[in-house]
């Protein structure tokens, strides 16, 4: 909490926090930033008040040379006045407001006279007087607040008392015409003028001005004078729900003294999470912004309410406590309004934001959702992930069969539609399958001349050199696809038109769209580049410097805090993330762990038998080393109480090391020794096994062994504290498969940057394996972290393969580990010490 408060007070532009799980991170962001915020507004804010009252006022501070002047708070609070009495004239008064203007006074009320000039007690009593009205306000605001949720809290409890009512019967008029929902508006090209678009503004403007209309209706009214505001970024749902959480447990103290004041917060979702209309939230989650706006065209949602009062007692209510996003969602159920939208009406008048990293990192998303990050705080948290976030978000991949699928699809679309479509709807239509066959066409010709190559990098020319440019103008296509939503048109109809076919998260033509804007947008930081798994070849255009979007973040914000349980390798974001920074705007801390020294041993095993442990990918398939690592398992068993788990490097190589334990019965043993479970590559059954896990080690005192995959759902937010992980097993160095094309394309331009700044072909090549030795260790960070979960917790690691007793290697361990690391020991005594570790524990 220090730390990240002295970076906040000294004005570094970025913080990077190293904090392990366990030992209170996110409250302690809380508390830190928090606190931060509510000094900086008691110490700041008014200052920056009484300068723009001046500037408003376009004159120096008020003199009191022959004048008899008096300031003060009116009785209610919601306001100031002056009052003057001027040399031979009548007295004056004025209500001074945050945006004062208009104000007639006689010219000899001023002073030239400088404002250094002017009695302390003077402008002491001015400011007094504008921190008197901005207390007042947060007073009223506050009362209001806990009148507004006491009235709902009962409302609620009365409904809950009456009978559940029956629903509102649905109208059976049916629909005509049941094909009209999957047909676009009419398109018109860019010098024509679309009708339904005009009447959409419209209706946007008339909810905008009834709004201000009805603002000047109501009775309390927050102003949040502060010009700084916090937001939270985190990378999942669940994580964002537990910052809720933890953000209710404290209470901080006013921007003013003498004054209750409750944590402003909001959190921030997609559609997917706070759409209550169940037309739309039903809709896969790639075509579900699509359905929104097209509800909202054709019908209008009934949700979405032109009624500021409605909107207002919403946002009132979202701010009177802590809610967390499903909160928001059954508040507006319960208010008939939408959250999604309404919940932008209240950012203006929070402190803290909580949001995905997509919200955030993404533009164009900020833009649309009016996310103002001016001088704003912003912590990202599991940041870690960031750099890949920041990748995948601007990356997008196409195979063969994908495209030759949208093809078909198109084609079926327009043959049932050709004639209920505009000439516009069918001549970009027409030309977006024309450039899905453009880019098969060249898949097919490039594999059939072998001129395709992995990692090898694709120029845009030669995937539309053929193409007449007019006829084919992206930028068009971007814009026909953008205005019709005929993507999510499509897709909704072939689902219903197909029984058979599932709703997909990411349906195929979504990805088509985006990577044609990857065509009309391509960035000198990206690059197009051929990619093979298997059988499969595809075409990928992938961002190589994130560092560049992230500079649009970096360049508005305050400060921004880059957190996570495990940081290291740090080097990794001072040259991939931060180049534009110098090292002194960087604030660095790592926290140790909170629980004692004893309760935490790791061992580097590099032997059995004397067959050392080196898990390269030539070696790997030794299947004497498979041999003695499952030995070597099975005597770490006999002397480990409880759960251990063990991550492989892939699943493919567990399944491969499973099959030759089972050959040479060493798979029978172990599972006698500790029941086996294994982790499933089918996201859907991860449930199953963990609670199968649990409930063995519960009621069976052998425990269990849990084989598990670095990157794989277990080796990350997973809480396997206690009994569930007594050991983790790290098993080689998860070494990301070098010849896959994003890694190839990766190092070639890391390798091509260093030698356009001037580095030397060494240094290239140095860079090149450093970050792709970073991403393993990152990954083995991540894994291991899986050991320790609170304060009273203890483990044990085991880091099998000889590579990791290399201080290079140990180096890029989060500190907490390799503070810990018990090095030279043979498998002998490792074992003896492992015994007398959990035994201490037994005895204590």
């Amino acid at each position: 909490m220090d730390a990240i408060y002295a970076t906040l007070s000294g004005n570094y532009k970025v913080g990077i926090f190293e904090s392990p799980t366990g030992t209170g991170k996110t409250l302690s962001i809380i508390c830190a930033t928090m606190t931060w915020l509510r000094d900086y507004k008691r110490n700041n804010t008014f200052n920056e008040l009484d300068k723009s009252v001046q500037d408003a006022l376009q004159c120096k501070p008020l003199s009191i040379e022959n004048t008899n002047l008096g300031l003060f708070p009116n009785n209610g609070g919601d306001g100031a006045y002056v009052q003057a009495e001027l040399r031979g004239g009548p007295d004056a008064s004025v209500e001074l407001d945050s945006d004062i203007a208009n104000i007639d006074f006689d010219s000899d009320f001023f002073d030239s006279s400088d404002s250094d000039d002017e009695p302390e007690w003077v402008k002491n009593t001015y400011k007094n007087t504008i921190v008197s009205r901005s207390k007042g306000r947060i007073r009223d605001y506050e009362l209001y607040l806990d009148k507004i949720l006491a009235e709902y809290e009962q409302d609620l409890q009365q409904v809950d008392d009456l009978p559940v009512a029956k629903r509102i019967k649905k109208s059976n008029t049916t629909n005509p015409d049941p094909d009209l929902e999957f047909l676009p508006d009419d398109y018109y090209s860019d010098s024509e003028v679309s009708i339904s678009k005009i009447e959409h503004e419209n209706s946007v403007l008339t909810r905008q001005i009834n709004q201000l209309l009805q603002k000047s209706q109501d009775t309390v009214e927050l102003v949040n004078e502060c010009p700084i505001n916090i937001y939270f970024t985190s990378r999942t749902h669940s994580q964002l729900n537990q910052f809720a959480h933890q953000l209710s447990l404290p209470k901080f103290d006013s921007s003013f003294q003498d004054l209750a004041e409750r944590t402003k917060y909001l959190p921030m979702g997609s559609r997917k999470q706070l759409c209550i209309n169940e037309k739309v939230n039903k809709t896969n989650d790639a075509a579900i912004n699509d359905a929104c706006i097209d509800l909202q065209k054709k019908q209008g949602c009934e949700f979405l309410s032109k009624d500021a009062k409605v909107v207002k007692r919403f946002v009132d209510l979202s701010l009177s406590k802590i809610h967390d996003i499903e909160d928001l969602a059954e508040l507006g159920t319960n208010l008939k309004v939408c959250p999604y939208y309404s919940v932008r009406d209240g950012l203006e008048l929070t402190e803290i934001i909580s949001l995905p990293y997509q919200m955030l990192l993404q533009e164009s998303t900020r833009d649309v959702l009016n996310l103002n990050i001016e001088d704003s705080i912003i912590v990202i948290d599991e940041a870690h992930n960031l750099l890949d976030t920041i990748t995948s978000l601007y990356s997008v991949s196409l195979t063969i069969t994908e495209l030759e699928r949208v093809i078909k699809s198109l084609k079926l679309y327009l043959s049932k539609f050709v004639r209920r479509l505009n000439s516009g709807n069918r001549v970009n239509l027409t030309k977006l399958i024309k450039l899905c066959q453009i880019l098969a066409n060249f898949m097919n010709s490039s594999i059939e001349k072998n001129t395709f190559k992995t990692g090898h990098q694709i120029e845009i020319d030669s995937i539309l050199g053929a193409s007449n440019a007019d006829l084919y103008n992206i930028h068009k296509m971007e814009s026909f696809l953008q205005k019709t939503k005929i993507a999510y048109k499509i897709e909704t109809y072939l689902e219903k038109s197909d029984d058979t076919k599932k709703s997909s998260s990411n349906p195929l033509l979504f990805k088509v769209v985006k990577f044609l804007k990857c065509l009309n947008h391509p960035s000198k930081e990206g690059r197009f580049f051929w990619s093979e798994t298997g059988d499969i070849k595809t075409i990928n255009y992938m961002l190589l410097d994130p560092s560049v979007v992230f500079k649009q973040v970096l360049d508005k914000a305050k400060c921004v805090l880059l957190c996570g349980g495990t940081m290291e390798p740090v080097s990794d974001y001072y040259t991939y993330l931060l180049p534009s920074l110098q090292k002194s705007q960087v604030k660095t801390f790592k926290c140790g762990h909170v629980i004692p020294d004893d309760n935490l041993k790791v061992f580097p095993v590099v032997s059995w038998n004397n067959t050392p442990f080196e898990f390269l990918f030539s070696k790997r398939n030794d299947k004497s080393m498979i041999v003695n690592l499952g030995e070597c398992i099975l005597n770490l068993c006999k002397v480990i109480p409880s759960g251990m788990v063990l991550f492989f490097p892939s699943y493919k190589y567990l399944n491969q090391v499973i099959q030759v334990w089972k050959s040479c019965h060493i798979y029978g043993l172990l599972d006698e020794t500790k029941p086996i479970l294994q982790e499933p590559e089918d996201s859907s059954k991860v449930e199953l096994i963990l609670t199968q896990y649990s409930q063995i080690i519960k009621n069976d005192k052998r425990g269990s062994l849990l084989l598990s995959v670095v990157g794989g759902k277990m080796s990350e937010g997973i809480n396997f504290s206690d009994e569930l992980a007594r050991a983790v097993v790290m098993i080689g160095l998860p070494y990301p498969n070098a010849y896959s094309g994003e890694i190839i394309a990766k190092r070639k331009y890391i390798e091509t940057t260093t030698i356009n700044n001037g580095g030397t072909t060494k240094q290239a090549n140095e860079n090149s394996q450093n970050f792709y030795e970073n991403i393993c260790m990152r990954a083995v960070n991540q894994s291991i972290g899986r050991s320790i979960r609170h304060i009273g917790d203890y483990s044990s690691i085991y880091l099998i393969d000889q590579r990791f007793s290399l201080p290079r290697i140990q180096n890029k361990l989060s500190g907490w580990v390799k503070h810990r690391i018990c090095p030279g020991k043979n498998v002998n005594t490792i074992l003896e010490e492992t015994k007398d570790f959990f035994l201490s524990k037994l005895l204590k």
